[in-house]
């Protein structure tokens, strides 16, 4: 299935929120960059980006069957700030990779980042969103606190074989760890306090105790765990390696999208809450 999308139009719901106090909290995940990329600007005149359309809140049809979410919305802005003609075309993130390195796509959205790319063929822009990894309990939970000493003892739970895992087993030695198979399982057993606190990705976690899954149940627990920590993600746009003006072009975009407030008008449209 394939979704055009032309500079002039937009998708359904990508009006830009007005930057407000709430918009001016956003992080600034980018440091914008001072190169000249006018030469790949004139080349590049339209992209085609591969979308999974079961990814909420980042891509996801809604009740109407339109393609929308942050990704769409967010490429749709930017877009047509830089007078490009953008295709969107639906492909599951197992098929993303495949249409990419047979020339079907130019970009597909990353959430692994370069650690598990062949770099020999692709080639990454720069992060344009970032997930920490974060602790969570239940709200009546008496629990205080992230240190050691604060979860020493207590269960706390995670993904089995994940990198939470392996940065618990690292710094919080003195913690029970409890791994579990799946996201579901590990929720349910803090819900029902079978565990006193697990460790996973913030937005994972937001969005569960958003959903009718939690019944109102949890809540973070303490600060998240950024860059340098193992734990936190990045999501990027994986491209081919020869395709290196389109990878300066949507850089380019992305970082007009920081400075004029657009991706924090997106970005406080899908995520009301804070991950971090």
């Amino acid at each position: 299935m394939r979704i055009w999308c032309l500079a002039v139009l937009t998708l359904p719901g990508a009006a830009i929120l007005p930057v407000s106090a709430q918009v001016s909290e956003v992080p600034e995940f980018r440091q914008p960059a001072t190169a000249d990329v006018s030469a790949s600007l004139r080349k590049v005149r339209a992209i085609r980006f591969a979308i999974d359309e079961a990814m909420p809140p980042f891509s996801y049809r809604n009740a109407d069957g339109a393609l929308t979410g942050f990704v769409p919305i967010l490429l749709d802005a930017m877009c047509g700030d830089l007078k490009l003609s953008c295709e969107f075309l639906t492909r599951s993130r197992s098929a993303a990779l495949a249409s990419l390195d047979a020339g079907d796509v130019d970009a597909i959205v990353s959430f692994t980042g370069p650690d598990d790319a062949d770099l020999s063929r692709h080639d990454f822009t720069r992060p344009f969103l970032r997930s920490f990894s974060r602790f969570a309990t239940r709200i009546a939970s008496p629990i205080g606190g992230i240190t050691q000493r604060d979860l020493a003892g207590k269960r706390v739970g995670v993904r089995a074989g994940s990198r939470q895992q392996q940065f618990l087993q690292r710094y919080y030695p003195r913690s029970a760890i409890v791994t579990f198979e799946s996201h579901e399982e590990m929720q349910e057993a803090l819900r029902l306090a079978r565990i006193d606190a697990l460790f996973d990705d913030a937005f994972r976690l937001m969005f569960w105790f958003q959903g009718e899954a939690s019944r109102g149940c949890c809540d973070f627990l303490g600060r998240g765990f950024g860059p340098g920590t193992g734990v936190s993600g990045s999501v990027s746009f994986m491209l081919r390696k020869s395709d290196a003006d389109i990878r300066k072009v949507i850089d380019h975009g992305l970082d007009r999208m920081q400075l004029s407030g657009g991706f924090a008008g997106v970005y406080v449209r899908f995520f009301p809450d804070s991950p971090y």
